[in-house]
């Protein structure tokens, strides 16, 4: 195998190396994943995007349509064509959003985070409202998700409001029901304590 061989086989293994990434980011942006790196990595879009670059140069580079330099264009090519749609996408469909920050009473790296995504003037169904709750400080601070609610007509489940009722306890309640969450002082992970009426959690 020639220079250009060794050089595209390189190209097109190192291909893996930004889907590993994007696994890793995926995997910590689960409920109580570490916050740092899932903000970090989980951006499938640029990661896709550089995975097809790859195998197309790798396919440039080698310049024989073997097997691996016809597979490596193939998939390149799908790769970057969908990375650019679903980019499209994400553009024309982006969420705009506003969010509050509490801090728990007894420790300020705790802290309650509602996000209310849509636009104001949108459509009451394209509308909701992220709820977690993130503990820790620096790399090792993690992320707890509690619920996401639907923007609600008044008496349907409308929110009403999301806090701490005191060091270790968050309320979150609709026209409709309550939920109350206990967490714990030295993780922050969240468990549902009590669960009155109805609420409308996606």
């Amino acid at each position: 195998m020639g220079i250009r061989g060794r050089v595209g086989g390189v190209l097109a293994g190192s291909a893996l190396l930004p889907l590993l990434v994007c696994a890793v980011g995926r995997r910590e942006s689960r409920s109580g994943g570490r916050m740092a790196v899932a903000d970090a990595l989980n951006r499938p879009v640029p990661l896709i995007a550089v995975t097809a670059v790859l195998l197309l140069a790798a396919a440039l580079v080698r310049r024989r349509w073997d097997l691996v330099g016809g597979a490596a264009a193939g998939v390149g090519g799908i790769a970057l064509v969908g990375a650019l749609g679903l980019l499209a996408l994400h553009t024309a469909f982006v969420e705009p959003s506003t969010q509050t920050r509490t801090s728990s009473p007894a420790r300020a790296d705790q802290v309650l985070v509602v996000v209310h995504l849509g636009a104001p003037g949108a459509e009451t169904e394209a509308r909701e409202r992220r709820i977690t709750v993130e503990s820790g400080s620096g790399l090792s601070a993690r992320r707890w998700h509690l619920l996401d609610l639907p923007e609600q007509f008044p008496g349907e489940g409308a929110f009403v409001s999301a806090g701490w009722t005191d060091a270790g306890h968050i309320r979150i309640a609709t026209d409709t029901g309550f939920r109350v969450f206990g967490v714990d002082p030295d993780t922050g992970e969240p468990t549902l304590a009590l669960s009155v009426g109805r609420v409308k959690a996606s």
